[in-house]
């Protein structure tokens, strides 16, 4: 096995690493810990994680930092894991800003993520960095869903094993999106949470609003170095099909019109068209993220649950005569048909709304078995 490149730095660098299942809020979540961040003086640099291009989240990570100065790359074609060198490729471009802290955001699908890659940068850059506890960020939903049972799901096992997983190896289990409970049922799933991992932290949170973040930063800037739970024992076989159940698609379209159009409304109806479409078909959702984008300023829309509403950015970039549009879509679907459905939507929005569509890039698969290249279990 090849040891990774040599890395070199000023000072020592905090690393703090969210991950979580996809819909969890982790963009959110971390462009709200970079701002807090870089009001108490530190720098900070962002990479974002995915297994294609097209990222909407590295464009609205950078949307929420703008005139911040704030380094951001992406590590694209599959995880961290899957891609370690890549990931230290980036995180030397980032260096180079002299970062105090460096967030790290890896693929809402990934699980052993401490023994594929916080063991590797411990082992080969232990002067370079200081780990920050290792985060998990949960969805209340998809803690009734996929933990307790409480609430259907047509995911298959497999994708509540990877579920799990992901807390098992956490340091903090963070609960988001508290602003969409009561009291006491935030109180309650926190509760179910410490009751299942007794050894985590659970701290709940919500990035949208902001409550709970000072306290979760405080965590991570001033508690004991971490790095997360070594996972004793995975199957890979499960882990690979619970990702493989889901289509995964990318797409950049670019949208003109002879008049002026509304680039949130084509945002909206996008959305809406593809939620409809996954409800007739009963295909669960792990995330549809959209972005629309023109003359440098952005909009996004997210939709993580069937039955749920989308939610949307409160940016307005007013009518435009042209815009690009970018679709990521993680369903349980096979993807030539997931290909399908989005090409509909987009077409079917467009001509409601007299307006040209040109995909410039899509792709459209279901992910690769996971081949962590320097997977290590030492603790």
């Amino acid at each position: 096995m090849n040891k990774p490149r040599l890395l070199t730095v000023k000072k020592p660098v905090r690393l703090i690493f969210a991950g979580g299942f996809l819909g969890s809020g982790k963009t959110t979540a971390l462009g709200a810990m970079a701002r807090l961040l870089i009001r108490r003086g530190k720098k900070v640099g962002i990479i974002t994680n995915d297994q294609s291009g097209n990222l909407t989240d590295t464009l609205v990570v950078r949307q929420m930092l703008e005139k911040l100065d704030v380094p951001v790359e992406e590590v694209v074609g599959g995880c961290f894991c899957c891609k370690f060198d890549e990931l230290i490729d980036h995180v030397e471009k980032v260096l180079a800003h002299e970062p105090d802290i460096l967030l790290g955001e890896p693929v809402g699908s990934c699980t052993d993520f401490v023994a594929s890659v916080a063991n590797p940068v411990k082992i080969n850059y232990r002067d370079q960095f200081v780990f920050a506890p290792f985060s998990t960020m949960v969805d209340p939903d998809r803690v009734r869903e996929l933990l307790f049972g409480e609430t259907s799901t047509t995911f298959p096992e497999d994708v509540a094993y990877l579920f799990s997983k992901q807390l098992e190896e956490a340091d903090l289990i963070v609960l988001n999106k508290i602003d969409r409970l009561g009291i006491k049922e935030s109180n309650r799933i926190a509760g179910l949470l410490r009751e299942r991992f007794p050894s985590k932290q659970v701290l709940p949170l919500s990035a949208l609003k902001g409550e709970g973040l000072e306290t979760w930063v405080e965590q991570l800037i001033t508690g004991r170095p971490g790095a997360g739970t070594v996972l004793a024992q995975i199957d890979y076989d499960r882990y690979a099909h619970a990702e493989a159940v889901l289509g995964w698609l990318n797409a950049a379209v670019k949208i003109t019109g002879d008049r002026a159009f509304n680039p949130m409304d084509i945002l909206e109806k996008v959305i809406l068209r593809l939620r409809d479409g996954f409800r007739a078909l009963n295909a669960a959702i792990g995330h549809v993220k959209l972005a629309a984008t023109t003359q440098g300023r952005s909009i996004w829309g997210n939709l993580v649950q069937l039955n749920s509403e989308p939610s949307f950015s409160d940016r307005h970039l007013g009518d435009a005569l042209s815009a690009t549009l970018l679709v990521n879509a993680r369903v349980q679907m096979e993807p030539p048909e997931l290909e399908s459905l989005v090409r509909a939507a987009v077409a079917g929005t467009a001509a409601e709304a007299g307006v040209a569509t040109e995909f410039i890039d899509l792709q459209c698969f279901s992910p690769a078995y996971p081949n962590p290249p320097y997977l290590t279990r030492e603790s």
